[in-house]
């Protein structure tokens, strides 16, 4: 899918607080020197990706007989088996984050009032593409396994609907008063789109980003290149055993070796682990603020009325004319409210960011 939706790189939680913040015109603490944080997670989120294919590779580095005259061409399967599965696997997760990144840039654009300077863009042909490209796209943890469906149907139907929104609004005025009809009416797939339809609080995701980071990456592929590393070093240990105990240094090298393959995937697991616990957070941050939001009262939130306030949002378009529908100004008092949840959610989110960057 070759798109570059929105030209920003700055990740969901701190756009997120500059996108109320520039609502309200005023700023608050957590905002502080916060840049380099951004360009942290920023980079974090696409090496997540991108080393789903990575961790493919690298435990092809530790397959085969130690010794063996033949162990790079037995090698040669299994990074054949990552060409043709794992890389096309860390593109298109890398798309489905960047959509929800997306998502949150264009919010920015709403609560900015800013319209779409040059020439129009248009999703439509892109986002057809990621829907069919996320329904179709399996994942095998060996050449043996059977291949798996990376995201679950709810998970594509969520995304999809994101990209409506995303599709719709650059064909539309932009306008502030967009912001709350944005929050109330995207939420839903929000966080289907992260945690999984039916995600329960303090239990394991079921779908959504965070599922296949878990599912495919941390307990998937991450596993798999551990117990590659394991079972090669031990192997080898019992191929040249004599050898070893003669030259004890040629051992502690080995030792080093290992010991620097096995501390890269733990490093990996953990900023994993990281990203997608801020995700979990950005989801529960976004559920707050819709919450405050209908708190004002004036949106019907369920039912046929709550389907046509969203119907101009989230339903594919037809036409590129200036946006005549359901629009409300946020209460200052309401807005107000909006930052300390921010401020309240940011105190979680800054150290997950700080243990990413070191």
């Amino acid at each position: 899918m070759k798109q570059n939706f929105c030209k920003f790189q700055k990740p969901i939680a701190l756009v997120l607080v500059s996108l109320f913040v520039s609502s309200c015109g005023r700023d608050i603490p957590s905002v502080d020197n916060l840049n380099k944080a951004v360009d942290t997670l920023a980079i974090s989120a696409s090496d997540i990706s991108a080393d789903m294919y990575g961790s493919c590779i690298r435990a092809t580095k530790f397959f085969g007989t130690p010794g063996s005259p033949t162990i790079l061409s037995e090698r040669q399967p299994e990074e054949k088996f990552c060409d043709d599965n794992y890389q096309q696997i860390s593109s298109e997760v890398g798309n489905a984050n960047q959509v929800l990144i997306d998502y949150v840039n264009v919010l920015v654009l709403l609560a900015k009032g800013e319209s779409e300077k040059g020439k129009p863009i248009s999703f439509d042909e892109s986002y057809k593409n990621l829907g069919d490209s996320l329904t179709n796209l399996k994942f095998s943890s060996s050449r043996a396994a059977e291949p798996q469906a990376v995201f679950k149907p709810e998970d594509v139907q969520a995304g999809v609907a994101i990209a409506k929104f995303l599709t719709n609004i650059f064909t539309k005025e932009k306008r502030r008063s967009k912001l709350k009809q944005a929050v109330l009416c995207t939420d839903s797939d929000i966080q289907a789109y992260v945690k999984g339809k039916g995600a329960v609080e303090g239990q394991p995701e079921p779908g959504g980003l965070i599922a296949i980071a878990n599912k495919v990456y941390v307990n998937g592929l991450l596993v798999e290149e551990e117990i590659s590393i394991r079972t090669y070093f031990s192997e080898y240990i019992v191929v040249f055993e004599d050898e070893l105990k003669k030259n004890p240094l040629e051992f502690m090298a080995l030792e080093e070796k290992y010991n620097n393959a096995m501390d890269l995937v733990r490093n990996r697991k953990q900023n994993a682990q990281t990203y997608t616990e801020i995700l979990r957070n950005l989801a529960s941050l976004h559920a707050d603020i819709k919450e405050e939001f209908a708190k004002d009262g004036d949106v019907p939130l369920t039912g046929e009325k709550f389907d046509k306030y969203c119907h101009d949002i989230l339903k594919s378009s037809e036409t590129k004319a200036v946006d005549k529908g359901q629009s409300q100004e946020i209460k200052p008092e309401t807005m107000r409210r909006v930052q300390v949840i921010i401020a309240k959610h940011m105190k979680v989110i800054e150290p997950l960011l700080q243990k990413i960057e070191r």
